[in-house]
C-alpha cells in the first residue's frame, strides 16, 4: 500500500494526541487520534484504505458484534485490519486502517448516519446492511431519511455487492438500489419503525416474514440465505447447505442472525464457511458485551442496549423471574438526551422480578416500570458496598446489568475520568 508522505505524518501525530488522551485518562485516544490525522491529511481514509477493505457492516442495532464476527470469520486468511471497540465514525474507522496490520484486509464497522462518506472513501468489495429502527433521534435522523441517504449512496456506488436483511422493510428501500444484493432472510423481532412503506406512506402487510404494500406494490425481496432460530440458529445457504450455529458463544437470537448475515458476506468473499462458524463460536464477548466483570461489590454480566429495538432483543436473553437485574438508564451526550423511547421498551416482560433502577434518569426509569407493573427499586450506586439491595441479590453469582452507553462504558473501563454512571 502506497501512502501518502502527509498522510504518514499525520498518522503520526494521530497517534501522539492519542497517546495523550490515555495518558489523561480520557479513554483510548482513537476518536482525537483520528480527528488529528483528518485534520492534517483530509484524504488520508480513502488514502489508507487503499483498496484493501473487503467489507464494511453498518445497521442500528448489532454492528459491533457482526463486525467481530466476521472479522473473527475472515482471520482464516490472514491477519485482518478491524476496530477493536465499537469506534465507528469516521474517525474510528480511519484509526482502525492506520494502526491495524499493513496491508492486512479490513473488516470496518461504521455508524449508519456515516456509512455513505465512509462507503465512497474506502471503496469496499462488500457491505452489510442489517438493520434501521429508532435510534437517538437528537443525534441521527428519522429512519426514512437515513434510508434514502443509504438509497442514494448504492445507486452512486454501483460496483459494491451488497448484503442485506430482506426481513426489514426499511432496510429492503435501502438496498434495492444496488446493482448486486444478496438478500438474506435475518428475520426482525422489532416492526415497529417499518409499520409503513418507505416509500408511499401505506401501511405494510405482513403474513408471518412476508410483508407487501398494496399501495405501490412493494414487498419482500426473495431471499437467497435463510435463519432459522428454535432455541438454536441455523444458516441455510443458497445451496441448501445448513450451518448449525448452536456452537455460538454469543447469547441469543440476535447474535446467531448476526453470525448467519456474516457468513452471507464470507460467501462473497470466498472463505470456508465451516471454518467461518467455527471461528465465530470462539467470539465469547465483543467490546464489553456479555462480558462478566466485577463491578465495586457485585460481579456482573455486562449488556448494553440503547433503543427500543437493541432493549426487545435484550430482555429475552436476561435470567427469568424472579432473579433481579440491574438497569441503568442514562441520558449524555452519547446516549441521547431524549429519554423518551423508554416508553415504548416492553418492559412488562420482567415482571415478576425485582429490578435494580440506576442512573441519571432512574426515576424516568423507575415511572415506566411502575405503568409496565414492575417491582423496581431506585438506588443510585447500587455497586456500593452498603447499598441496600434486595433481598438474595449479594447471593447472586453473577448478575446481569444492562446498560445505555456512557454507564456501560464506565462500568467496562472505570479509569475513565470522563464517563460517570
Amino acid at each position: 500500500m502506497n501512502t501518502s508522505l502527509r498522510t504518514k505524518l499525520a498518522v503520526t501525530a494521530g497517534r501522539l494526541a492519542a497517546a495523550t488522551s490515555r495518558t489523561l485518562g480520557r479513554g483510548e485516544g482513537m476518536v482525537v487520534g483520528g480527528k488529528v490525522t483528518l485534520g492534517l491529511s483530509p484524504h488520508a481514509l480513502a488514502d489508507l484504505a487503499g483498496g484493501r477493505v473487503a467489507a464494511l457492516v453498518s445497521a442500528t442495532n448489532g454492528k459491533t458484534s457482526t463486525t467481530r464476527l466476521l472479522a473473527t470469520a475472515a482471520s482464516q486468511a490472514g491477519p485482518v485490519a478491524t476496530q477493536s471497540t465499537g469506534a465507528n465514525m469516521t474517525e474510528g474507522v480511519l484509526w482502525a486502517l492506520a494502526n491495524g496490520p499493513a496491508d492486512a484486509p479490513a473488516i470496518l464497522e461504521v455508524d449508519e448516519a456515516y456509512l455513505p462518506r465512509v462507503l465512497a472513501a474506502t471503496r469496499p468489495k462488500v457491505v452489510l446492511l442489517a438493520n434501521l429502527s429508532r435510534d437517538q433521534l437528537d443525534r441521527m435522523s428519522e429512519v426514512a431519511m437515513l434510508a434514502r441517504k443509504w438509497r442514494r449512496m448504492l445507486a452512486e456506488n454501483p460496483d459494491v455487492v451488497v448484503v442485506a436483511n430482506a426481513d426489514d422493510p426499511i432496510v429492503a428501500f435501502a438496498a434495492e438500489k444496488a446493482q448486486q444484493i444478496i438478500w438474506v432472510a435475518a428475520g426482525q423481532e422489532w416492526t415497529a419503525d417499518s409499520s409503513v412503506c418507505p416509500e408511499c406512506g401505506t401501511l405494510l402487510s405482513r403474513d408471518g416474514t412476508d410483508w407487501s404494500c398494496s399501495g405501490c406494490g412493494r414487498a419482500r425481496p426473495k431471499t437467497s440465505w435463510q435463519f432459522e432460530w428454535e432455541k438454536t440458529g441455523t444458516a441455510v445457504g443458497p445451496d441448501g447447505q445448513r450451518y448449525d450455529l448452536a456452537s455460538l458463544q454469543l447469547p441469543g437470537r440476535f447474535n446467531a442472525s448476526n453470525a448467519t448475515m456474516a457468513l452471507a458476506v464470507c460467501a462473497e468473499l470466498g472463505l470456508d464457511l465451516a471454518k467461518a462458524v467455527t471461528l465465530m463460536s470462539t467470539v465469547t464477548s465483543v467490546s464489553g458485551r456479555f462480558a462478566t466483570v466485577v463491578a465495586g461489590s457485585l460481579r456482573i454480566r455486562l449488556l448494553l442496549a440503547k433503543n427500543p429495538a437493541g432493549w426487545s432483543e435484550l430482555l429475552d436473553i436476561m435470567p427469568p423471574a424472579p432473579t433481579p437485574v440491574i438497569i441503568i438508564i442514562n441520558s449524555n451526550d452519547a446516549d441521547g438526551r431524549d429519554p423518551s423511547w423508554l416508553w415504548d421498551v416492553p418492559f412488562e416482560r420482567l415482571k415478576g422480578r425485582t429490578v435494580i433502577a440506576s442512573g441519571n434518569r432512574r426515576r424516568d426509569l423507575a415511572v415506566r416500570l411502575l405503568h409496565a407493573g414492575v417491582d423496581a427499586v431506585v438506588i443510585e450506586d447500587p455497586f456500593a458496598a452498603d447499598a441496600v439491595l434486595p433481598a438474595g441479590t449479594r447471593e447472586l453469582a453473577v448478575i446481569d446489568c444492562a446498560a445505555t452507553y456512557t454507564a456501560f462504558q464506565k462500568l467496562r473501563d472505570p479509569s475513565n475520568e470522563e464517563l460517570a454512571l
